[in-house]
């Protein structure tokens, strides 16, 4: 479970870095006074902010069942992904620019690829292995619940 939730956290901490350091850069100009770039004392609530973001994306059911098409494979074109979801290739473009900004996806535009990240795995993984776990339940206590 460690494992699961560092891998998450090293997910989040690249994109955060990378919108850390455009701010920054923004900030500087003279022409935008800024102040985007998060300060120390905003540190927890960015990382809070983050991670219910990341859930709030990733548990969306056509989203999860792209993230499932992903896991696994070494990359998917968008119009298979499409057609596995059953919906137009440009509402799946959307999603998956949804991915790629909580850090759950990547996209190559180079044969328009899309990969999982170590962290849509992890999503992945966390919901697969709690669906298992209550399903035993499920199982186990369904004499009782009679």
């Amino acid at each position: 479970m460690r494992d699961l939730l560092e891998t998450l956290a090293e997910g989040l901490w690249a994109r955060i870095r990378s919108l850390t350091l455009a701010a920054d850069r923004l900030d500087r100009l003279p022409e935008n006074p800024g102040g985007v770039a998060p300060g120390c004392e905003a540190r927890e609530e960015v990382a809070r902010e983050f991670v219910l973001r990341m859930l709030r994306v990733a548990v969306d059911p056509v989203n999860y069942a792209l993230l499932r098409q992903l896991v696994g494979e070494s990359a998917v074109p968008l119009v298979e992904l499409a057609r596995g979801v059953n919906l137009p290739p440009l509402a799946v473009a959307e999603r998956v620019a949804d991915l790629v900004q909580v850090s759950l996806a990547s996209r190559s535009l180079v044969g328009d690829q899309v990969q999982a990240t170590a962290a849509a795995s992890a999503v992945v993984e966390l919901v697969e292995g709690v669906g298992q776990a209550l399903s035993r339940l499920l199982s186990e206590r369904e004499a009782w619940a009679r």
